[in-house]
């Protein structure tokens, strides 16, 4: 089990081959947004980037099931980080928003299937 970080300081995009939202080995889609802010900080370095998902997380997605993302996320999180059940409220209200702001500044009709797309023209 992992020592507990502030979720503010560890949530997305991580990069690598995880899915940015609950951390399952193995990127299957990624999704353009635009740059937003979660606590005062960028989430990209650049105007817009990808969030990479696992196969579950962009079923979730694809059907706008929003709570369930933060959900899954939040439960895959405190499954793996040694978050003190004081903290619990907080990180959960902290994947809602990421999920929320995640929602709001996606690019819908720009889905992107692969990692080699992130340079190329998007699919649908």
């Amino acid at each position: 089990m992992q020592s507990w970080i502030p979720p503010s300081a560890c949530l997305v995009p991580q990069g690598g081959n995880q899915c940015d939202f609950c951390n399952t080995p193995g990127t299957e889609r990624f999704y353009l947004c635009q740059n937003f802010e979660m606590n005062g900080r960028l989430v990209f370095r650049n105007g817009q980037g990808a969030f990479g998902t696992c196969l579950k997380c962009a079923e979730l997605i694809d059907a706008g099931r929003w709570s369930s993302l933060a959900e899954r996320a939040f439960q895959k999180f405190m499954k793996h980080h040694a978050v003190p059940r004081v903290d619990a409220v907080s990180v959960r209200l902290q994947f809602a928003d990421l999920v929320r702001l995640f929602a709001d500044h996606r690019k819908e009709s720009r889905q992107l299937s692969e990692a080699g797309d992130l340079h190329g023209e998007a699919t649908n």
